[in-house]
C-alpha cells in the first residue's frame, strides 16, 4: 500500500461515505472496507474497474460499489459526501468539479503540481483549503489538500505554499527543491521579463517561509 493511499485514508472518518474518482486498483476502497467504510470506486476505463473488482474479496465487496464513469454523476452518489481526487492532474480535478451539481462536505485532492491553481479554482466553487500535508514517494513530492465548503481570502503566501501543513520539515524540503528548480529555470531558459518577475516572486515567498 503506497504512502499516498495511507495518507488519504487517515483523513477519512469511520462515518463517512466516499467517492474515489479514478480509483485505479481500488486500493483506497479496499483499505476503507477493512474499517467498514462504504465507498464508490469509479474509473472511466471499463477494464480497470473489471480488474479491480476481480481482486477484491467477497467481504470487501460488501462495502465497495464499482462503477464505470466519473462517479460524481451517478445518482447513487448523493449520499456520498466525501470526494477523493488523486492520480490525476489539477486541471482534470477542476474540470470534474466544474461539471457536477453535487456538493461535498469534504474533498481530498493529491497531486504533484499546480496547487496554487487548485486552491484558487476550488475557492471559486465554494471550497477552501483547511489542512495540507506533503508526502514524498519515489522521489516525488505530493501535496495532499483537504477542502471543505466555505469562503476565504487567501494571502499570496497561502496560495503558493498552502495552509495548516501537518509535516513542516518535509514542506521545507519540498520548498527547497522548488527554489532550486525555479533558479535553474531562470538561469537556463530564455523567458520574458514578466515570467522572470513571477518566478522571482515565488522564490522570495518560498525563501521567506523557509
Amino acid at each position: 500500500m503506497n504512502k499516498r493511499i495511507k495518507a488519504i485514508s487517515s483523513y477519512i472518518e469511520d462515518n463517512e461515505k466516499v467517492i474515489d474518482v479514478g480509483c485505479d486498483q481500488a486500493l483506497l476502497s479496499i483499505l476503507l472496507s477493512h474499517r467498514h467504510i462504504y465507498s464508490i470506486a469509479s474509473d472511466l476505463r471499463k477494464n480497470i474497474i473489471e480488474k479491480a473488482s476481480s481482486n477484491v474479496s467477497e467481504e470487501e465487496k460488501k462495502y465497495i460499489t464499482f462503477r464505470v464513469g466519473s462517479g460524481v454523476t451517478l445518482k447513487e452518489s448523493e449520499d456520498y459526501k466525501t470526494l477523493v481526487l488523486s492520480g490525476m492532474g489539477a486541471y482534470l480535478m477542476i474540470d470534474i468539479l466544474r461539471t457536477t451539481n453535487y456538493r461535498f462536505n469534504k474533498i481530498i485532492t493529491i497531486s504533484n503540481n499546480h496547487h496554487s491553481l487548485l486552491r484558487r479554482e476550488l475557492l471559486s466553487l465554494g471550497y477552501v483549503s483547511v489542512l495540507e500535508e506533503i508526502i514524498k514517494e519515489r522521489g516525488k513530492y505530493y501535496n495532499l489538500i483537504i477542502f471543505k465548503e466555505g469562503k476565504k481570502k487567501y494571502t499570496k503566501e497561502e496560495l503558493l505554499i498552502g495552509i495548516n501543513h501537518q509535516n513542516i520539515p518535509l514542506l521545507k524540503e519540498r520548498n527547497n527543491y522548488l527554489i532550486n528548480k525555479y533558479k535553474t529555470i531562470l538561469n537556463n531558459n530564455k523567458i520574458d521579463l514578466e515570467k522572470q518577475k513571477e518566478i522571482n516572486n515565488m522564490i522570495k515567498t518560498l525563501e521567506k517561509f523557509n
